[in-house]
Parts: C-alpha cells; sequence; structure tokens
C-alpha cells in the first residue's frame, strides 16, 4: 500500500545519501494516477517539490531532472525505457509496487526484469505487495538464476472495515431524503 511505498525507497534513498553511495531508484506502479500521487506525497514528505529528488513519468507527462534519483512510473514507461536502454544504465534499484495486481504487460515487465538480473548482479529488485504469495515469485527469480532470494515481510494494521448499504447509512445519520429532491 501507499505506506511502504513511501517508506522503504525513501529508506533506500536516505541510506545512500548516508553512505554517498550511488542511487538510483526507478519504482513502478499499477496506474498512472498512482505515480503522480505517490510522488507528490513522497516530495512533499521530504520537503521538496515534484521533479527534484523525486519525479514520476506517465504516459505524455513527466516531472524528472537530472537530480532525480526517485522515479515513480508506470510498467509500460519502464517497459519503454527498457526497450532504449536494454542494461538499465544508472538504476541501481528498481521497486514493482502492488505487483499482485497483474497484467500482460506487468508479467512481461518481470520476464524483462528477470533477464536483466542474470546479466546485472549489481541491479537490485524489490517487488511489494500486501497479499502477494512470495514463495511464487521467489521460485520465479530463483528459477532465472538468482542465488538467493530473500523475502521481507513487514508486519502492518489491519482495520476493522464493516460494509454499510445507502439504507444502513441514512437509518444511522437520520438523513431524510425530501420528496421531490
Amino acid at each position: 500500500g501507499c505506506g511502504k511505498t513511501t517508506q522503504v525507497p525513501q529508506y533506500v534513498l536516505e541510506e545512500a545519501a548516508r553512505t554517498k553511495a550511488p542511487c538510483s531508484i526507478v519504482c513502478t506502479q499499477p496506474r498512472r494516477i498512482s505515480a503522480v500521487g505517490v510522488a507528490e506525497r513522497v516530495a512533499a514528505e521530504r520537503g521538496e517539490s515534484v521533479g527534484g529528488t523525486v519525479g514520476y513519468s506517465i504516459r505524455l507527462e513527466s516531472k524528472s531532472s537530472s537530480a532525480t534519483a526517485l522515479l515513480f512510473c508506470t510498467a509500460g514507461i519502464l517497459i519503454r525505457r527498457l526497450e532504449e536502454d536494454p542494461e538499465l544504465k544508472g538504476a541501481t534499484h528498481v521497486f514493482i509496487d502492488e505487483v499482485h495486481e497483474r497484467s500482460m504487460e506487468s508479467d512481461f515487465l518481470l520476464m524483462i526484469l528477470r533477464d536483466l538480473l542474470a546479466r546485472r548482479a549489481d541491479l537490485r529488485l524489490v517487488l511489494m505487495s500486501a497479499t502477494l504469495n512470495a514463495g511464487l515469485f521467489a521460485g520465479y527469480f530463483a528459477r532465472g538464476g538468482a542465488a538467493v532470494v530473500p523475502t521481507v515481510r513487514m508486519p502492518g494494521r489491519t482495520y476493522a472495515v464493516t460494509p454499510l448499504y445507502l439504507e444502513d447509512v441514512l437509518d444511522l445519520t437520520q438523513h431524510k431524503v425530501r420528496p421531490g429532491a
């Protein structure tokens, strides 16, 4: 979810800054609006504006610069970048958020990244999901030649959800619908 999406890549970025290690993170989002919204949220949390250290790139719109070290984008944008640069030069980390939201495009991206990891041992791939079957994906990448596929479980909070229908809400709020309104 959005909490881990903002925390984990930011931690990697901040740790790289602390150790003066090179860092260029690409973080995919399943939808265009998610890429923009998360980039804006992360930039705001860092006290920056979008287009500096934190940016986004979606179809027909991009707010990034040469200073961007954390780029949020869609899977399609990352696939296009890989077409132009099959080695993904300069990138140090790729985060795939909401990896459980599978599509032909996202599955194709995972195939490309698995092959790329076999060529680039220095590239770090992080798959994130609240409902991920980690064993399934770890097995897939291990068959691609990865020596070790670590998995990390980050405990989160669950909130009780009570489904309410319109009639229930009207009763609870004692709202009366006026005739003809």
